[in-house]
Order: structure tokens, then sequence, then C-alpha cells
């Protein structure tokens, strides 16, 4: 047994996995749905959403629905408005979405999402409000697709065959092996394209953000309307894009060419 191992604490596990049951699609859960998302027999639930109901962080209303409370900020209120990225990157981004008109996003990967570090919104296209701290799958957004193509080929490699790969649009690739190959089409032009895999009216450009090893650390998305990708405001709003994210990462201490990514790598599981 590992040492990593060897002091796990499940229970916090446990707790903490009852608090990310909650989304903003999810705002609201009932014990047996909380009890099925995480994985726990529904009197395991019933004694950790106690406990945080006792602590503050959720509440059960009339219809016996629990909800977050905005308890749950303080978890992440330090790391959002004192990491390096949101300090050096906040003022440029809204300078940028607001010159452009178009919204843009900065996220870092947290396990199979995404999360928003900082948010600039001029246009609406998802159906709920968005903004630092949510969450969104890796797999099918421009921020996560340009996260995912910075790993490792064995780290990515290993979370492609594990992650849960949900078919959000009729568009969102939902294998392995496609999602490989289309990340490593990403390393090799040097940006994510997102095209109506989470939303079917949104096109998302997504451009990798380097520290000063070179390694992805964030990425930023531009978002465009699918009738809007038809025309030539891409390639406009890449180049705009491109300069934002390579001025980030000269703050993050990132001096060598931009894009930084991988080489791109052969599929490295069995053929199908």
């Amino acid at each position: 047994m590992t040492r990593k191992q060897l002091h796990f604490v499940q229970s916090l596990g446990r707790g903490l996995a009852v608090l990310q049951a909650f989304s903003a699609e999810r705002s609201s859960l009932k014990l047996s749905e909380i009890a099925q998302i995480t994985g726990l027999n529904v009197t395991a639930a019933q004694r950790f959403t106690d406990t945080l109901m006792q602590l503050g962080f959720i509440h059960r209303d009339k219809h016996r629905e629990f909800h977050l409370t905005p308890k749950v900020l303080s978890l992440g209120f330090a790391f959002l408005n004192g990491s390096q990225l949101k300090r050096l990157g906040a003022d440029l981004m809204d300078r940028c979405s607001q010159r452009l008109n178009r919204t843009m996003n900065m996220a870092v990967l947290d396990g199979d999402a995404v999360v928003f570090l900082h948010r600039s919104e001029t246009q609406r296209f998802l159906k709920f409000d968005l903004q630092a701290g949510s969450r969104l799958p890796s797999h099918s957004t421009g921020t996560g697709k340009a996260l995912l193509a910075g790993l490792e080929d064995n780290e990515l490699f290993h979370k492609l065959e594990n992650m849960e790969l949900t078919q959000v649009t009729s568009y969102t690739l939902t294998t392995p092996r496609t999602l490989w190959d289309d990340f490593m089409e990403i390393r090799k032009r040097g940006y994510a394209i997102c095209d109506r895999e989470m939303n079917l009216s949104l096109y998302s450009l997504g451009a990798p953000v380097f520290n000063g090893e070179g390694k992805t650390v964030a990425a930023i998305n531009i978002s465009l309307s699918v009738e809007e990708a038809k025309g030539d405001q891409p390639k406009k709003m890449l180049e705009e894009l491109w300069d934002l994210s390579r001025e980030i990462s000269l703050s993050m201490g990132w001096d060598g060419p931009y894009p930084a990514y991988p080489p791109p790598a052969p599929w490295p599981g069995q053929e199908d």
C-alpha cells in the first residue's frame, strides 16, 4: 500500500463527492439522486447530508430536496480570487472581450471537468448561468479540449480510458479513440475547435496558457454562433485569442514558442 493510499481519508472523500454531485444543471437533488450520483447507499448518503447540513454547506427545502448554500463558496474563494492566473488574466480578458464583443472564459482542468476561473460574458449560449467556479465537461468544451491536448501522452490516455464521456449533443465526441485523434489535431494546429459539441448554437475556439516550464495550466476560449463560424470570423477571432493567450503565458514566465503543445502521438491503445 502506498503512502497516499495509507493516508487517504475515505469519509472526507465521500463527503466532498456529495458536494460535487451538485452542478449548474443539478442545483437541487433528492437523497436518492445524491446516492445514485455518488455511488453511496441511501443510508450513507443520509449521514453525509446530515453532516453537511449541520456544517451549513447544504440545506433541505420543504420538498425534501437538497441545495448548496453560499457557504460552499468559501471552499474555492481563496483559489479563484488569489490565483496568479486570475490576477494576471482577468483584466486582459475583460478588455479583449469588450473590444471584440465576444464572450470569453478562462478555465483550468479539475478531474474530468473544467472549472472557470474568470468569465467575460457578452452573449449567452447556454440556458444556465455560468460564472467563476462553474464546472462543465472537459471533453465537450473549447477550454477543456485545449487543456486535455496539453497533457502528457500517458496521462491523457489514462484519463480518456476512465472518464465519463457524456453525449451532450449529437456532435459530441464520446469514444476515447476519436477524442485522442481530435486532441492530436489540436496539438498540430495549436488550438481547439468545439463545434456544436456543448450546444447546437455554439462554436468555440480554445487556446492554451503555459507556465514558465511550458506546461499547459489553463485555457481561454472565445465563443461564436454557428452562423458566424461559417464566415471568416473564426480566423479573425483566433488571432485575437492567440495574442491574448500568448500574452498571459508570457506573464506566467513562458518565453518560448507559442503554442508549446507536446508533439502528436499515435493512439497507444489496442486498435479497434
